[in-house]
């Protein structure tokens, strides 16, 4: 086992979390690596959640609370947030998590064992999302399949292609001085998907980024309804593709294509409207091999097996949310912290 560093400064941003913010940081005291320095930025509250904050702190004196200061010019939300808790942060690893993020009891001393043995510049774990409604209860399964099944760990893990990567906002781990050589939080400023680029500025500066699959150590707390659902996923598409509108179309294309042809081939030939014999063998190895990844994925992330059937729908729900990301930009560039529960603040 690699010796551990004597302090882990955890980084928690958080502006209306009184939801969330409590269960969150009873989550990081029962930690079993106690060498924790929690650092809580309330960044100007209009609920509770900076009395809460306080009254946790007198609790346990490895919590602190920071106060966020006006928000300035070239800067999203949560960026600033969690520039400023970098620069109160003490500790040899910096963890920046949620307000909505909820870790087992080991999470903090596996990661770093992980990171430590790999010589993990940043390490990132993908997490148990729960569902509340029925937009997350369709969508969950599908973003899961799209991470399992087109982001391998391993060849992610592996690759220097800053495309080949993908970072959870709900559990980023990252040496410091790694963290300090791309630039922290100030080189992405304006980016309102900053999870993703801090992966893709690690992979590009040379350093070595990780997808720890320990996704039941990492919970994350559900939206709170169906209408925020869709626009919280919404809000990370067209970013993650770059803003590029010929990756998004190729993206809807291709789901089709895989996704939805199968099916749609079957069907039609039941009704005898094509009779075409090794396009509907083929349509038919497609579709049992997209329900058997689908079932794996749905096993292995806690899903429902019952939104096996339902795989068109969740499909055809992820191109609106793909389209509304491309056609309303405005609500990914504002940066202000959203009323949201579940991904990262943008």
């Amino acid at each position: 086992m690699p010796n551990l560093p004597s302090t882990v400064s955890v980084l928690v941003p958080a502006r209306n979390e009184e939801e969330n913010i409590g269960r969150c940081l009873r989550g990081l005291i029962d930690q079993d690596y106690e060498s924790l320095e929690i650092l809580v930025l309330d960044d100007r509250s209009t609920d509770s959640t900076a009395e809460i904050i306080q009254t946790i702190a007198q609790e346990d004196e490895r919590v602190r609370m920071i106060s966020g200061t006006k928000l300035p010019n070239g800067w999203t939300g949560k960026n600033w947030a969690c520039h400023q808790l970098s620069q109160a942060a003490g500790g040899d690893y910096l963890l920046f998590i949620d307000a909505d993020t909820i870790l087992s009891e080991d999470s903090v001393s596996n990661a770093l064992i992980e990171s430590m043995g790999h010589s993990v510049d940043l390490l990132t774990v993908m997490p148990n999302r729960t569902s509340s409604c029925v937009i997350e209860w369709l969508m969950y399964p599908f973003i899961d399949w799209v991470s399992f099944c087109w982001l391998p760990m391993y060849m992610a893990t592996k690759s220097k292609s800053s495309n080949l990567s993908a970072t959870f906002g709900q559990f980023i781990l990252f040496k410091r001085e790694s963290y300090n050589i791309i630039g922290g939080h100030k080189a992405i400023a304006v980016n309102p998907l900053d999870d993703f680029e801090l992966g893709r500025m690690v992979k590009r500066h040379g350093l070595k980024w990780m997808l720890f699959g320990c996704t039941n150590s990492v919970k994350v707390l559900s939206y709170q309804g169906n209408i925020d659902a869709f626009k919280g996923v919404s809000r990370s598409v067209f970013p993650a593709l770059y803003y590029r509108v010929s990756v998004l179309m190729l993206l809807v294309f291709g789901l089709i294509l895989f996704t939805l042809l199968p099916p749609i081939t079957i069907v039609l030939s039941t009704m005898a409207y094509y009779q075409e014999s090794h396009f509907l063998l083929m349509a038919f190895v497609s579709l049992v091999m997209f329900t058997i990844s689908w079932i794996i994925v749905c096993r292995k992330f806690h899903h429902s097996l019952f939104t096996v059937p339902f795989y068109p729908v969740s499909v055809v729900l992820m191109v609106l949310v793909a389209f509304h990301s491309l056609i309303f930009p405005n609500h990914i560039q504002n940066p202000d912290w959203p009323d949201r529960q579940n991904l990262p603040y943008s």
